[in-house]
């Protein structure tokens, strides 16, 4: 029973490196019921290192495990030198790891990335991290039960066996806080928002669709400085900011993404809120763009009532002074209008005492966790 590794060259290579999921989660009836089929497109696009805007500071190795002549595994490597610059360290990265239930296929995948990031100087893994922490990042350890939201990953409960056994150990932990929009204390959120508000001198806007450029450049001033002692953050580059919004912006709702503002007008805050598109992607099967797929699309699509907070920001001297509230009774009080009544925050540090005390103040539970795991090579 021999084991081999292949290196992805190409295009068609990155295309099967991708289809290889189908494989683990469409043959398990209780995966194939939560999980949600990659854009395949998106991905070809994320693989793509002369596209990729991550890739002008990083590099990235896609390795294959072959088992008796069929394919077994898929794992990617990658050494983000910007990383690496700002932490001071030298952590490589494996993320968009799929594998069957067999330990040596594991290790043979985790051989091959450890071997090509010690090639470049490299002395930890850290993963999965796919490709970078401004993407998707960290294995599902808890709420198997139920479908990812938009952007968050699902995977089978032995991919955590197999990562440990290689010798991995657990480095962050991630929270996903579900929300029951129906059980906040929306009288009592806006009358804390309302006192923030006059005692700061503060205004609250949604985001103007018409001058999204400059929106942009707020919201990436805001990211950046808010999340920069965060554990494992890197900035992002202006071309790697432009593009996350390039691909965000068909999605996003104007009444789901706010700015507050001092009484100079200077922004200060933001948060950023989607819809939960994996509801209508569940159904596309990896292809939206075909005739069928934009129709399914647009079917399932037609109702969704869930959304992801996927980031807020404030500016460090703004901190714990309540800003949040002001962000969440906004974003609450819309979704109940228009029937959108649950919602995900995630990803929060389990380490972030202030955040998950913010999502407990709004109802929220702590129902999905995730690891990012580490080892050293």
């Amino acid at each position: 029973m021999s084991i081999e590794i292949r290196r992805v060259e190409g295009k068609r290579d990155r295309k099967q490196f991708i289809r290889f999921a189908w494989d683990i989660y469409r043959k398990d009836e209780r995966l194939n019921r939560y999980w949600v089929p990659p854009v395949i497109s998106d991905y070809m696009k994320t693989l793509d290192t002369a596209r990729y805007p991550l890739y002008d500071h990083a590099d990235l190795a896609l390795f294959t495990a072959w088992k008796n002549g069929q394919m077994a595994g898929t794992i990617a490597a990658i050494e983000n030198r910007r990383h690496n610059e700002v932490h001071q360290d030298k952590v490589g990265f494996w993320g968009f790891f799929e594998c069957i239930d067999d330990q040596k296929v594991a290790d043979a995948l985790f051989d091959a990335a450890s071997a090509w990031l010690r090639t470049k100087g490299l002395n930890a893994m850290r993963g999965p991290v796919s490709p970078s922490m401004n993407d998707q990042c960290g294995m599902l350890v808890k709420g198997f039960d139920s479908a990812p939201v938009f952007l968050m990953l699902y995977n089978p409960e032995y991919y955590n066996r197999l990562v440990v056994n290689y010798g991995h150990s657990t480095g962050q932990e991630l929270l996903a806080w579900y929300i029951d929009q129906k059980k906040i204390d929306i009288g009592r959120l806006r009358k804390i928002a309302a006192h923030v508000q006059k005692r700061e001198q503060l205004t609250i806007r949604t985001i103007r669709m018409n001058d999204f450029q400059n929106e942009v450049e707020k919201i990436r001033d805001i990211y950046n400085k808010a999340w920069e002692k965060n554990w494992g953050f890197v900035p992002m580059t202006d071309k790697e900011f432009d593009h996350m919004a390039k691909s965000l912006k068909p999605i996003a709702k104007e009444h789901f993404i706010y700015f507050v503002e001092d009484r100079d007008g200077r922004t200060i805050g933001f948060s950023l809120t989607l819809p939960d598109m994996n509801i209508p992607l569940k159904h596309v099967n990896g292809n939206p763009l075909t005739p069928w797929g934009l129709f399914k699309f647009w079917w399932y699509g037609r109702n969704i009532s869930a959304f992801r907070t996927i980031t807020m920001g404030v500016l460090p001297e703004y901190r714990n002074k309540g800003i949040d509230s002001m962000l969440n009774v906004h974003i609450a009080d819309y979704g109940g209008r228009f029937g959108l009544f649950s919602s995900e925050m995630s990803w929060v540090l389990k380490s972030n005492e202030a955040m998950s005390k913010l999502a407990k103040v709004i109802g929220g539970i702590p129902y999905k966790e995730y690891v990012i795991y580490e080892k050293s090579i």
